[in-house]
């Protein structure tokens, strides 16, 4: 984007994750005593909720200002899988109902991106290349993140990747940001 004249800020969407060790639990534990012990007053449930929750605010903030940083530098934002990505990744590994539903809320209530781009290739040759998920499990990963773009009506194009290099691949992404205007 950068050599087309494109100025660009590029971010992955949990570049902050790290800092996600703050989280509610940690930050309460350092909070006067009086606040500790209402904490475990909480039902466990509830403060599993509540820790969610508010870890997705966090996570919408963090990203909302890498989007609002680039805006302000007149700069196209373009970021690594955005929310879209976690919330088929919780399904598919049956996390606890309040964080998909936490990531749900997330993926609707989230500025939506004015294009997504699918790099599509075979389950087979994404597993050889990277084996962190079973060839059937990439194979309803896809079915999934398409399925829940197109129930958001979040635009999408897919970019075939099978046996091309990532130049080529990143022209046709250029090429179609242009062509976007």
């Amino acid at each position: 984007m950068n050599d087309r004249g494109h100025p660009t800020k590029a971010f992955h969407h949990r570049a902050k994750k790290a800092d996600a060790g703050t989280s509610v639990h940690n930050v309460n534990q350092e909070r006067a005593s009086w606040q500790r012990r209402l904490w475990r007053f909480l039902p466990t449930s509830l403060r599993a909720w509540l820790i969610a929750g508010i870890d997705e605010i966090r996570y919408a903030h963090d990203l909302s200002a890498e989007i609002r940083s680039a805006s302000h530098s007149n700069q196209i934002a373009i970021s690594d899988r955005y929310v879209y990505d976690r919330l088929v990744d919780l399904r598919l590994h049956n996390r606890p109902i309040h964080q998909v539903n936490s990531v749900r809320a997330a993926c609707r209530l989230m500025r939506k991106p004015k294009m997504t781009f699918l790099l599509i290739d075979t389950p087979e040759r994404i597993h050889a290349r990277k084996d962190e998920l079973s060839i059937k499990q990439i194979r309803e990963y896809q079915f999934e993140l398409k399925n829940l773009l197109e129930r958001l009506s979040i635009p999408y194009q897919e970019i075939h990747v099978a046996g091309r290099a990532p130049n080529p691949i990143a022209r046709d992404i250029v090429n179609t940001i242009e062509r976007m205007g």
